[in-house]
């Protein structure tokens, strides 16, 4: 089978990517051709592509040009299936179910939520409502979506003209009955709903492994306040002087300033070692040294690619519910 994946990025930019990078590669060993529509970073690995700026765009102003691109590269490679992985574009959507069946994978709530979070920043709860314009009032006192006019609106829409094409969607695959119950809620159709839950790239160990002698805990992944890295840091503060806290993530710059900065109010900004973004080797080498792992998610997750790969070493995990 030959199959289009479409995302907007093609490097490793967090458990999505991770999933996406390491299922073309299973998918070819199992004798698939793999190809690849994205909108930043050129893949760091060997496989036919082409860049389209709009996937990762809620309004494109090249989108005529990226859909006669996809029309060309398509009739080019001839794929059986698209597979929508990540993209903000309804029109990349829309040419896709014209060009070819799509089958999607959920990495995360976009097309369901108007924020793609279901999470309320002011109380740091989890969001049960439906999307409509009611959620402009909720979200003055609960402060989750953006109030500026022009995106609130917009925002809305693209979930609405989303519901439109849901039904020529052939199947809907989510890492979790989570996420598929999520759909349910908005009726999708749960025959074409199939939960199968994210696999993990490293090999279990065949034996116990031995325990760093470095203490430390560890956290892989975006460093957004909704990911819980305050949380993090304020754990390692309470614990001994001897544990050292390892962040692996999206850090450069001011990022990497704001969490050095938190780290010094909660007294452990001596412990604490930044690590950007990284390969499967890099995340291995990490893991190899890291005593518990720290999952301190406070929205709800899709389901934590980066738990399962610590397990997968023999990493005590540590998640938030």
């Amino acid at each position: 089978m030959k199959i289009l994946h479409v995302n907007e990025h093609s490097t490793v930019k967090g458990g999505a990517e991770a999933y996406l990078l390491d299922a073309i590669q299973r998918l070819e060993n199992r004798g698939h051709t793999c190809h690849l529509a994205f909108s930043k970073d050129a893949p760091e690995f060997d496989v036919s592509s082409i860049r389209l700026q709009s996937i990762g765009q809620v309004v494109a102003p090249t989108i005529k040009e990226d859909i006669g691109k996809l029309n060309r590269f398509v009739k080019k490679t001839n794929p059986d299936l698209i597979h929508i992985h990540g993209t903000w574009n309804i029109e990349i959507i829309k040419a896709s179910l014209r060009l070819k069946p799509c089958l999607m994978t959920s990495h995360d709530y976009r097309w369901l939520c108007p924020d793609s979070k279901f999470y309320w920043k002011r109380s740091k709860c989890t969001c049960w409502r439906l999307p409509s314009l009611a959620c402009i009032p909720v979200s003055l006192k609960n402060k989750c979506l953006t109030l500026r006019p022009n995106l609130v609106f917009r925002n809305i829409q693209r979930i609405k003209k989303f519901s439109q094409l849901s039904s020529k969607i052939r199947a809907v695959v989510t890492p979790s009955q989570y996420v598929a119950d999520r759909f349910s809620r908005v009726s999708y159709p749960s025959t074409k709903t199939h939960v199968i839950p994210y696999f993990c790239s490293f090999p279990p160990l065949k034996a116990p492994r031995e325990i760093p002698k470095q203490k430390s805990i560890s956290i892989i992944g975006r460093t957004a306040d909704y990911k819980g890295i305050n949380y993090f840091l304020s754990a390692l503060g309470k614990l001994p002087k001897d544990v050292w806290g390892y962040v692996m993530g999206d850090i450069e710059g001011v990022k990497a300033e704001q969490i050095m900065a938190a780290a010094k109010t909660e007294g452990c900004q001596d412990r604490v070692k930044l690590e950007n973004w990284s390969n499967k080797d890099g995340v291995g080498k990490l893991l190899e040294k890291t005593s518990v792992l720290i999952f301190p998610s406070i929205l709800p997750e899709t389901l934590g690619i980066v738990g399962l790969e610590a397990m997968s070493f023999g990493i005590p995990v540590i998640g938030s519910d």
